[in-house]
């Protein structure tokens, strides 16, 4: 009977052992897939890089911020702040001489916050320089065609009056004039909108991100309704929203109450519409103040664990 209970807790304890690093392996293949829809800053593995491979050295990331700092309208304060570091770990970051070897500064957590601000900051002015050169081209290519059709027009405006043809030519070039002006339209308002500097006090003290005070219902019913806008695809809105995967966009839009919570959509979403609400001037809506009670550091951007194990039927 002894050798039996001995077994049979052998048994169990493999069985317990099994199940726990099946769950360890489940959740680390979620947390993998969360961490590939992030950016490469906001990535917990994030490593500056140069385009070589190698790592930022503290020396460079000092020079390269304080380049920023001088160079930016906010002020130094405010940066800081936006970091999330304090004023003396700035301070003796910023002192090369506080290190003899340079690399130790990598332990200063404003290396690492420098770093990953720096990094978006090269992101958004290549995003921005993208969206240049295709703004240019949309306009030359607009003008290319006006004229183009102006030219046929009034070669062919005296054949047509006498045949009493209606003119499908110009129906035509006017709705593609139409098209390219409302896409130009939606592309500059987005641009002002990202424009926009979020207050402090609405980020998050400790991650320096945007509290969200809308459930995932409330910003799908905003993003369908922004989608309707002329001239405006999924594409140019993913893209406005710092060229998120497409698929996390679709996803978030069929999500149920709050299931998709730890789409970067979400966050980023948010922080679109919250920008676009300052850029309108417009006031917080009796839900938004609502929500700011109930909830006063904001929704949860973090999706609960499905599949818990419940281990039973041993006695």
């Amino acid at each position: 009977m002894a050798s039996m209970n001995t077994n049979n807790d052998l048994i169990m304890s493999h069985m317990i052992s099994q199940i726990g690093k099946e769950n360890r392996i489940n959740i680390a293949n979620a947390r993998y897939e969360e961490q590939q829809e992030l950016m490469p800053w906001e990535r917990e593995d994030f490593v500056p890089l140069m385009p070589s491979g190698k790592q930022r050295s503290p020396n460079m990331i000092r020079a390269e911020l304080q380049k920023y700092i001088d160079s930016s309208t906010e002020t130094q304060t405010a940066i800081v702040q936006r970091m999330g570091v304090n004023n003396n770990s700035f301070r003796r970051f910023m002192n090369p001489k506080t290190y003899k070897n340079q690399w130790s500064a990598t332990d200063n957590g404003t290396y690492w916050a420098a770093a990953r601000l720096l990094e978006q900051h090269r992101y958004e002015k290549k995003q921005a320089a993208k969206a240049a050169r295709k703004q240019k081209a949309g306009n030359k290519r607009s003008s290319t065609e006006a004229a183009a059709s102006a030219t046929f027009l009034t070669a062919n405006s005296s054949a047509k009056s006498v045949l009493g043809e209606t003119s499908t030519s110009t129906s035509t070039s006017n709705k593609r004039t139409k098209v390219q002006d409302s896409k130009q339209a939606v592309q500059k308002y987005m641009g002002d909108i990202n424009a926009v500097t979020l207050p402090q006090h609405l980020m998050n003290a400790y991650s320096n991100q945007i509290m969200v005070y809308d459930s995932c219902p409330e910003l799908v019913k905003k993003i369908k309704t922004f989608l309707s806008t002329p001239g405006l695809t999924k594409k140019d809105f993913c893209i406005a929203l710092g060229d998120i995967n497409q698929n996390s966009l679709n996803s978030f839009l069929l999500g149920k109450k709050q299931d998709q919570c730890g789409n970067i959509t979400y966050r980023r979403g948010y922080e679109f519409f919250e920008k676009k609400r300052i850029l309108d001037q417009k006031p917080k809506s009796k839900q938004r103040l609502k929500s700011e009670q109930e909830f006063p550091m904001g929704y949860s951007l973090v999706k609960e664990r499905a599949g818990r194990w419940v281990i039973g039927g041993f006695f």
